[in-house]
């Protein structure tokens, strides 16, 4: 084994272990949105900590609309779950009461958005819309799959994406939760 290969699932290891919660809610909510679209899970969610892939095991999906909504569906669970996070910091009464609040929260903000293997096949069931559906299908495909594709993008937009889930939830708490 190479010292680049131990490195690498050095990483893993520790990434896992740091955002085991996001990731586990993360493929959780690919197995509801499966469920709830009435697709089988063959297996999972399987969570591989010395590799940089969890992931959940279904039916082959030719819906789009079932396709998108199985991909999509992290990004609502987790961010629903990081405001939640967020929003108990205001009740903890010290500062280290409130950590675990915070880690979750960013463990949810961090893990929202859907991976490359999350998108890989919205083109091929965008393609078999009917002819007039595949404009709307491919205009939700294509950034999606292309935003995926960029490495680290998922990553990037997750660390945005926390700072976002808590100025909303600070926002909610200030204001009593009524939106400015």
């Amino acid at each position: 084994m190479s010292a680049t290969h131990l490195l690498r699932s050095a990483y893993y290891v520790l990434e896992t272990a740091l955002l085991a919660p996001g990731i586990v809610v993360h493929e959780s909510a690919h197995v509801l949105a499966c469920r709830a679209t009435g697709v089988t899970v063959t297996n999972g969610p399987v969570l591989n900590p010395f590799g940089a892939d969890a992931y959940v095991d279904h039916e082959r999906v030719e819906s789009f609309p079932v396709d998108v909504t199985i991909a999509v569906a992290p990004l609502v669970v987790n961010t629903v779950f990081a405001l939640v996070a967020f929003s108990l910091v205001g009740f903890a009464p010290t500062f280290p009461l409130a950590l675990p609040c915070y880690w979750l929260g960013a463990c949810f903000g961090l893990t929202a958005f859907p991976s490359a293997g999350d998108t890989e096949t919205l083109f091929r069931t965008a393609r078999a819309l009917p002819r007039w559906g595949q404009p709307l299908g491919y205009t939700l495909a294509v950034p999606l799959r292309g935003f995926t594709k960029v490495p680290g993008s998922d990553g990037v937009a997750g660390f945005v994406w926390t700072f976002v889930c808590f100025g909303a939830s600070e926002s909610l708490l200030v204001t009593g939760g009524a939106l400015p």
